[in-house]
C-alpha cells in the first residue's frame, strides 16, 4: 500500500493538468450560484437552478472523471521525446467531450441516488438522535444565538454539562454516520468509469468489492482521512493573509486530484483485469 501512495504522487504530479478543467468548473459554479442567489425568489426558478446545477455536475464530472483515466494511462506510458509527453497531454482535454457523451447519464443517476442516500441518512440521524439522545436545545436558542458572534459565544457558554454530553454525542453520531457512508462509497466513480456504467448496479458492485478487499480498503480510506484532516488543518490559515488563501487554495486543489488519482489505481491495481473480475467472482 505504501508503494501505492507514493506512486499516486508522482501519478497525480504528471496529471497536474487535471486541474485546469476543475479550477474553471468551481469558479464557474461559484459565480452560477451568486448569481443565482441574486435573481432566484420563486419555486419554480428554484427548481430550475437545481436542475441546471445538476446537468452542469453530470457534465463535468462525466467529462472529467474519464480525463482523470485517461490520465493516468499517459502517465504511465514511456516517451521518448517530452514534446511526445507534453502533447498527450494536452490532448487530454479532447477526452472530456467523448466522457460527457459516455458517462453524462451516469453522473446525473449518481448524483440523484447521492442525494437520497444523503437524505437517508439525515433522516436516520434526526430519528435515532431523537430517540436516544434527545434534543440539545429549542428552536428559540438556536434562533437567538444564531443572531450574531457574541451571543453565539454567550450561548455556547451557558450550555450545561448535559447538554454539552448530548452534543458531543450528535457530533460522534454524524461523522461516524458520514464516515461510514463515505467508506461506502469510496470505490462507486472508479466503478462506472473502469467497469459498470449503470450507476445502481455500480454502487453496489462498488460497495462489493470495498469489503473484497476490506484490510486494503480500510488503510486507505485512513490514509485518506489523515490527509482530509491536514487539508482542513491548512483551511484555517486562508483567512489570515491573502497569501497564504492563494497558497491554500493551491494545496486543496493538488490534494483533491491526489485523492482522485489514488482511489483510481487503487481501483485500477486491485479490481481492474478479467482475473481480477474472476477473483472477485471466487
Amino acid at each position: 500500500m505504501f508503494k501505492l501512495y507514493k506512486d499516486a504522487f508522482k501519478t497525480a504530479n504528471d496529471c497536474i493538468i487535471l486541474a485546469i478543467p476543475l479550477v474553471l468548473f468551481m469558479w464557474i459554479l461559484s459565480f452560477y450560484f451568486a448569481f443565482s442567489n441574486a435573481v432566484v425568489n420563486v419555486p419554480a426558478e428554484m427548481i430550475l437552478a437545481f436542475v441546471t446545477v445538476l446537468f452542469m455536475s453530470g457534465a463535468f464530472l462525466s467529462g472529467w472523471f474519464y480525463m482523470v483515466q485517461k490520465a493516468i494511462e499517459v502517465s504511465k506510458q514511456v516517451y521518448v521525446m517530452d514534446e511526445d509527453r507534453a502533447k498527450a497531454t494536452m490532448n487530454l482535454f479532447k477526452e472530456i467531450p467523448y466522457g460527457i457523451g459516455k458517462y453524462f447519464l451516469s453522473f446525473i443517476g449518481l448524483i440523484l441516488i447521492f442525494l437520497f442516500l444523503i437524505s437517508l441518512a439525515g433522516a436516520f440521524v434526526y430519528q435515532f438522535g431523537i430517540n436516544y439522545i434527545g434534543n440539545v436545545f429549542t428552536q428559540e436558542q438556536i434562533a437567538t444565538a444564531l443572531a450574531s458572534t457574541e451571543d453565539m459565544k454567550i450561548f455556547i457558554d451557558s450550555l450545561t454539562v448535559e447538554q454539552l454530553l448530548k452534543l458531543n454525542l450528535w457530533n460522534l453520531l454524524i461523522m461516524g454516520t458520514t464516515t461510514v457512508l463515505s467508506f461506502l462509497l469510496m470505490l462507486w466513480v472508479p466503478e462506472i468509469i473502469y467497469s459498470t456504467i449503470n450507476p445502481i448496479t455500480a454502487l453496489f458492485k462498488s460497495i462489493k468489492k470495498v469489503f473484497v478487499k476490506f484490510p486494503k480498503s480500510v488503510a486507505l480510506f485512513i490514509y485518506l482521512s489523515i490527509l482530509n484532516i491536514i487539508v482542513s488543518f491548512l483551511s484555517t490559515f486562508a483567512i489570515l493573509h491573502p497569501l497564504l488563501y492563494l497558497f491554500v487554495m493551491v494545496a486543496c486543489f493538488y490534494f483533491i486530484i491526489y485523492f482522485v488519482v489514488l482511489v483510481f489505481c487503487f481501483y485500477e491495481r486491485e479490481f481492474s483485469g478479467a482475473d481480477r473480475d474472476d477473483d472477485i467472482k471466487a
